[in-house]
């Protein structure tokens, strides 16, 4: 696990989005979403319940 998707997945659980976690971490909230779902798919596991725009 790379510390980037670590920053990432905790900056979207602080500000329960991705569209903040992606401000707060100075990253576009493309990369930030990529990042976290590259996350999910190495462990295999659903890190967000996500329902349409909110998590």
């Amino acid at each position: 696990m790379s510390s980037a998707k670590l920053r990432a997945f905790l900056a979207v659980a602080r500000h329960c989005s991705f569209s903040a976690g992606a401000r707060a971490t100075g990253l576009s909230q493309p990369t930030l979403t990529t990042q976290v779902q590259s996350l999910e798919r190495q462990h295999n596991v659903e890190l967000f319940h996500r329902r349409g725009r909110r998590i």
